[in-house]
């Protein structure tokens, strides 16, 4: 027992890491999707904006030599330095460092071009561009990207000036609420004038979240329903388990119980086989006597197995009969008094009940009330001592059964009326029985439309209550 014990606990434990285990590499499967989504979606809006600042420089200078507003001076005199200026002085610069490596010489022709471009070229981009062309321009560069979204933009110039904005004031002051997104134009190696493109897209992160919520949805419904499996799992154990326990208690106490009725009719048996206690006619009464009660005890023992298999049957055949109930208790007390004698002990009625018909089994509600005082008389430790009152109540009687035994601890109140189980006795010893006798009890109750329960306190005796249906016709 001890050994499966210990492979339940390995199981569980095993169940659990492998639960957690599942759950961690869930978890991290959808922070790592968020994150690998991200970085693509980013870096498709990078490249998106490079294309868009692109664009627009196409765009200024295209539209700068026509616009009135254009230095054409300036125009012109820097295709004159593209012509002249320019190549003369990489002309002259190349004579100098023709012993210096390509990359020096690379980067001493861009510090030429970049000289020449910075002080001829001057763009006034306000001037050039129009509102309705840069949302076109950004809305196709969209497109082409596959993204279909709504957007916000800015373009400033070099000292952070606003110049170009679809922002209302009100949005204006929530940026912390986008994700943007920006590229210089007009200032690398064609200006020293810079002008910066910045696109702002609102949520992100949730259309992200979006996008894989319904491989989150599934994650999350297949962990449920293993968290499920594996606690119903772990209940059915815990069940089977207590179960096990209860069943190996009860063939243990079967057992017993069976085993000592018997062996004291074989010793019986075998003593009356003697020819001195043949003659001896108190001797032979006695043993014969023994043989009638342990026969009887064995009678009663195997009476109370049977009837705990009505539960498993399902509902007996009820012999409904009208009957004075008082007279069915004082039948059962006749039954038990001899073993309440044999401990000193006491059974008294308090009788107030007016009604006391009640159509109902006979046998049956016979047997619950003796069972009740056999439990009483079992968890007795002093001299027994119990009280059965009988009281009216609205259509119908109560029965109430109070004794001095020592009494239910709170916590079993509900499980002694279940099959197999015994109340832990503490310092009563050689308490016999199945656990069958309270499960009978509560079965016959209810197969007769009425009520149980207990009321008691450890140490402080137990009070059992019965309410059972009256018949309508007075007893004359």
């Amino acid at each position: 027992m001890k050994l499966r014990s210990k492979y339940i606990q390995l199981i569980v434990i095993l169940s659990s890491t492998a639960l957690l285990g599942f759950l961690f590499i869930q978890i991290y499967w959808a922070i790592n999707t968020f994150n690998e989504k991200k970085l693509n979606l980013n870096s498709v809006y990078e490249i998106c904006v490079q294309d868009i600042g692109h664009k627009l420089n196409l765009e200024v200078l295209n539209k700068a030599p026509n616009n009135p507003n254009f230095n054409k001076k300036s125009y012109n005199a820097f295709n004159k330095a593209l012509e002249d200026e320019i190549i003369d002085s990489i002309y002259q610069e190349l004579k100098t460092i023709k012993k210096k490596s390509l990359a020096d010489r690379r980067k001493r022709i861009l510090k030429i071009i970049n000289t020449h471009f910075s002080l001829n070229l001057k763009y006034n981009v306000e001037k050039i561009l129009k509102d309705d062309n840069i949302i076109k321009i950004i809305r196709s560069s969209l497109e082409e990207h596959g993204i279909l979204t709504d957007f916000k933009y800015t373009i400033t110039d070099q000292d952070g000036v606003l110049i170009f904005t679809n922002f209302n004031n009100i949005e204006n002051g929530n940026l912390n609420k986008y994700s943007s997104f920006y590229v210089d134009f007009l200032g690398d190696n064609i200006s020293s004038q810079k002008n910066i493109f910045t696109l702002y897209i609102k949520g992100l992160n949730q259309g992200i979240l979006k996008s894989i919520s319904y491989v989150i949805i599934i994650s999350i419904l297949l962990i449920l329903i293993i968290l499920c499996t594996f606690i119903y799992c772990i209940k059915i154990i815990k069940t089977q388990k207590k179960t096990t326990q209860i069943k190996t208690d009860f063939i243990n106490n079967m057992t017993h119980e069976l085993k000592t009725p018997i062996a004291t009719i074989g010793l019986a048996c075998e003593a009356l086989t003697d020819e001195n206690i043949q003659l001896d006619k108190l001797k032979k009464t006695k043993f014969l006597t023994t043989i009638k009660n342990e026969n009887e005890r064995l009678g009663k023992l195997v009476e109370n197995v049977l009837e705990s298999s009505i539960s498993k049957k399902g509902n007996p055949d009820l012999k409904l009969e009208l009957f004075n109930l008082e007279d069915i208790i004082n039948k059962a007390i006749k039954s038990i008094q001899i073993s309440y004698d044999k401990k000193e002990g006491v059974i008294s009625t308090d009788f107030i009940a007016q009604n006391k018909l009640i159509e109902a089994d006979k046998f049956h509600i016979t047997n619950v009330i003796y069972n009740l005082l056999d439990n009483s008389l079992k968890y007795s430790t002093n001299k027994p001592n119990v009280i059965i009152s009988t009281r009216d109540i609205i259509g119908g009687i109560i029965i109430r059964i109070k004794d001095n035994g020592i009494g239910i601890d709170r916590d079993n109140h509900i499980q002694i009326f279940e099959k197999l189980f015994r109340v832990p006795t503490g310092n009563v010893h050689n308490v016999k029985g199945f656990g069958l006798g309270l499960s009978y009890v509560k079965s016959i109750i209810e197969l007769h439309n009425g009520r149980i329960k207990v009321e008691s306190k450890l140490g402080n005796g137990s009070t059992f209550l019965i309410s059972l249906k009256t018949s309508k016709i007075i007893k004359e």
